[in-house]
């Protein structure tokens, strides 16, 4: 009752060590029933016998002692200290390995004998973990994620009730935000449910009494029956939650929910009131920071790579140099985003009218792999686009820069945390149109514009010629303060000095300012930008050469096998229209689809290789100071030989901001944690939402209040915030029918079971491993790489929760050697096999294979760090 509407639930059977992992309660409930009701029968008529205990958890009934191990092994995955538990040996351990490997090389002869071996602590006499009281009633998750019974007398009464409210509650808004249902469907399907339940009550109250009027059971035992009917826990719940506006009541007092503040502008022209919608700052971050996985992240930072290679943004140079963030590890990193969306059909007539402008943030002190989940980005600003365009950003964000004030001089005070939060801005990201308007540059970039650029002061003729970082002077706090007063001054109509139109409102706060703080967005510039701009240029001018013709060209996108973001096959070679994600696939798969047909050392072939070269540095999660300096000098010869090859193109504007790439890496880290593709999914919710309840009448706050209801539902679980990993359809196999490679691997990560788990899917941080994939597992100088096929996925059947710490593929060595000109790696089998741990791949991104000629090639998504 109180996990099953939990956001990401994720059961595992705590009876007689099964640990067998369920997404939802009811097949749970079914396992239990199925296959352990024979067993508990069977045990029944048994006598009391010595079983092992934990002495950490005093989790009892564990049946032998390799079991026991890998019970110690969960503990030690969550951060406790275990001592040996072999009698008379005293060795204490924090790594689950060392653990392992110490009972392997010591105390293996033992691992088969009686539990007498074992010290005194560890031997208990109890009866069966399992039960009727066990099935009945509910469980609970520790910290730990073991599960703990509650007591029966708990349960009764009024907690039961209450219980049974929160959880019926929570079930109603589960339905209506994750299913983007109306308030008037809620409010149907409560009414026609309650309807059935009275119908169904009524036959069932009917039966129970006819059957015991035929008992002759005395008159005031039925009217106390038909009491219990008249009272029962569900009318009871529907009556609390019968409309809108107590359901509201219930959540904002049993959740955490922050409520969106309306404010009201002066009156437009027409005499009509404006708003916006705002969520204060300070309380949308003191209810994240109450969920106990995003306070972990926050209180224990990133730690900084032992070599000079960058993760985030706290490994670059502005991190470092800020006065708030060099002072505190724990200060906030405020990351804002402003893009503007529509809500109706971008080709409609009702295109422009109803055009929202939103800011969200996240915290950048969450660590990557979770920051790239959707319930992490908070909603700050809802705006009809028509007011932030009639009283600009000095306005809209008045709300949200008094917060911030507060936060860099005041602080907040959390939960379980003695001293105050500080914070600030950290950057905000914003494709180019927005950075522009939210920095006060001129919003054009058109030729006729001098100064297009927002990092340089570069005119639209330099940046033709020039392709080095260092000819252009940088924008710093001293000339934008100057050409700021400038454009003041400014009395020739232009409303603009070198490019600056107005001074940024977000110039206010004490930590943060615009020239260091609008990173350029990878994902626009180099995606949609300078790929959508060259590679058309590149296959026509090919196609002339006649290496191929259109038709080969047509036929070959169609028919190749690219696994996902298929993109989609171009009516002609003059533009490829794709998203984002499929331009990413196509970049980087292109040389292997059409490099038989184009000979070595064609120049115009080799502008498409360097510019997959720097895609995949651009794009690489983790960069060393050296792949930097080999970025910038391909993204000169990029430039350089494209405009010998197309002396007739001009050079766009995302092609020149390409060319500070390697310095903005150098201050802002890598720029993956920098983009807008995560923050550009987050509108989606929006459209799907609007486009299902059909009413524009106040349309941000409709949004806003729904989006806050669904961020409520989703913190309602504190140690299941983050993504749950996931392991799909677990088949429990014997260790010892497996091939005897894979048992010595197991036996060589000192893992004992005698039964294991294997799957043929596994979800890790939102990334999916399956047999048949390609990982990177070592990586060594001279950018020597060495693949590994996935040949099956298995995790230890005793082990409590899924994660990459039990996740173990086991995986064929490959032979594996550079292929230039088709930009890939062929791989051939090298009759080498092992087992590693997901969390020890060198690299945690699978790679499909692609077969070429027959033999077998491996694209990179993105560029490798050495270790």
């Amino acid at each position: 009752m109180k996990h099953r509407t939990d956001p990401q639930l994720s059961l595992h059977c705590p009876i007689d060590g099964c640990w067998k992992p369920y997404a939802s309660f009811n097949a749970y409930k079914s396992h239990v029933y199925r296959i352990h009701m024979k067993s508990q029968r069977k045990r029944e008529t048994s006598d009391l016998s010595c079983h092992i205990t934990c002495a950490v958890c005093s989790m009892e009934n564990i049946s032998n002692i390799k079991l026991l191990i890998s019970h110690l092994s969960s503990h030690l995955l969550n951060s406790v200290t275990v001592i040996c538990p072999f009698d008379k040996c005293s060795c204490t351990y924090d790594k689950a390995s060392s653990l392992r490997s110490h009972i392997c090389r010591v105390h293996s002869p033992l691992c088969n004998k009686d539990n007498s071996v074992l010290k005194h602590e560890y031997l208990g006499i109890s009866t069966s973990a399992f039960s009727d009281q066990a099935i009945n009633e509910p469980t609970d998750l520790t910290e730990k994620g073991r599960p703990t019974m509650h007591t029966a007398s708990h349960e009764q009464g009024d907690n039961f009730e209450n219980n049974f409210i929160d959880s019926f509650a929570l079930s109603i808004l589960k339905i209506q935000e994750l299913c983007y249902l109306p308030v008037s469907t809620v409010d149907t399907i409560l009414s026609e449910i309650n309807g059935i339940h009275e119908l169904s009550f009524d036959a069932l109250q009917f039966q129970i009494i006819s059957l015991l009027t035929k008992q002759n059971v005395d008159v005031s035992v039925l009217d106390q029956i038909k009491e219990c009917f008249y009272q029962n826990i569900f009318d009871k719940s529907v009556s609390y939650l019968k409309s809108n506006y107590l359901r509201n009541k219930y959540w904002k007092r049993q959740l955490r929910y922050v409520e969106p503040v309306r404010i009201t502008l002066d009156k437009n022209e027409c005499h009509k009131s404006r708003s916006f919608e705002y969520i204060p700052l300070l309380e949308s971050l003191k209810s994240i920071l109450s969920v106990h996985q995003v306070l972990t992240d926050v209180m224990n930072p990133l730690p900084k790579p032992k070599s000079d290679a960058m993760q985030d943004f706290s490994h670059g140079r502005y991190f470092k140099e800020n006065a708030l963030f060099s002072k505190s590890e724990i200060a906030l990193q405020i990351i804002l985003y402003f893009d503007e969306f529509e809500v109706v059909n971008t080709l409609g007539s009702k295109r422009g009218i109803h055009k929202i402008a939103a800011v969200y943030y996240t915290l950048g002190n969450i660590y990557p792999w979770h920051r790239s989940e959707l319930k992490t980005i908070q909603l700050c600003v809802l705006c009809p686009n028509t007011i932030l365009k009639n009283v600009g950003f000095d306005e809209v964000l008045k709300p949200l820069i008094y917060d911030l004030h507060i936060l860099e001089t005041v602080g907040i005070e959390i939960l379980n945390v003695e001293q105050k939060l500080f914070g600030t801005v950290a950057f905000v990201a914003a494709d180019n149109l927005g950075s522009h308007r939210i920095g006060g540059f001129v919003e054009s970039f058109s030729s006729n514009v001098e100064n297009i650029c927002r990092f340089c002061l570069g005119t639209s003729n330099q940046i033709q010629t020039q392709y080095n970082s260092d000819q252009f002077e940088f924008r710093n706090e001293v000339n934008y303060s100057n050409h700021v007063k400038k454009a003041a001054q400014d009395t020739g109509g232009r409303a603009h000095y070198l490019g600056v139109k107005h001074d940024s409102v977000l110039n206010n706060l004490n930590y943060y300012h615009i020239t260091r703080g609008l990173p350029p967005d990878c994902m626009h510039d180099v995606l949609q930008g300078v790929c959508r701009y060259e590679l058309p240029l590149i296959l026509q001018k090919l196609e002339k050469q006649k290496h191929f013709s259109r038709t080969t060209s047509f036929k070959i996108m169609k028919t190749w096998k690219y696994g996902v973001n298929k993109p989609p096959v171009p009516k002609s070679l003059n533009s490829i229209p794709s998203s984002a994600s499929q331009m990413w696939t196509l970049v980087r798969i292109l040389p292997l689809m059409i490099g038989e047909y184009v000979p070595i050392g064609d120049e115009t072939y080799e502008i498409l290789l360097i510019l997959k070269l720097i895609v995949e540095l651009v794009f690489a999660p983790e960069i060393q100071i050296q792949q930097i300096a080999y970025l910038d000098s391909l993204i000169k010869e990029h430039m350089e030989i494209f405009t010998e090859m197309f002396p007739e193109q001009r050079i766009i504007p995302k092609q020149h901001f390409l060319i500070h790439y390697p310095s903005h890496i150098f201050n802002y880290g890598p720029l993956h944690s920098c983009w807008c593709m995560r923050f550009e999914s987050k509108h989606n919710y929006f459209k799907i939402l609007s486009h299902r309840l059909g009413n524009f009448t106040n349309i941000c706050y409709t949004l806003a209040t729904r989006h806050q209801r669904l961020q409520a539902f989703l913190t309602t679980s504190d140690d299941d915030y983050f993504r749950v990993d996931k392991i799909t359809s677990p088949v429990n196999v014997m260790t010892a029918t497996l091939r005897m490679e894979l048992q010595n691997g197991l036996l060589q990560k000192g893992i004992f079971d005698t039964n294991i788990y294997q799957t043929s899917k596994v979800f890790v941080n939102g990334v999916t491993y399956q047999p048949g994939m390609y990982v990177v597992t070592n990586l060594m100088e001279l950018n020597e790489i060495e693949f590994s096929k996935i040949l099956g996925i298995y995790q230890q059947s005793t082990m409590c929760h899924t994660s990459q710490d039990n996740i173990l593929p086991f995986v064929e060595s490959q032979i594996s050697s550079f292929h230039h000109h088709y930009g890939a790696i062929e791989v051939d089998n090298k009759d080498k096999f092992c087992l590693y741990y997901v969390n020890e791949l060198t690299d945690y991104y699978p790679l499909d294979e692609y077969i070429v000629d027959g033999k077998k090639f491996i694209c990179l998504k993105h560029a490798l760090a050495l270790k």
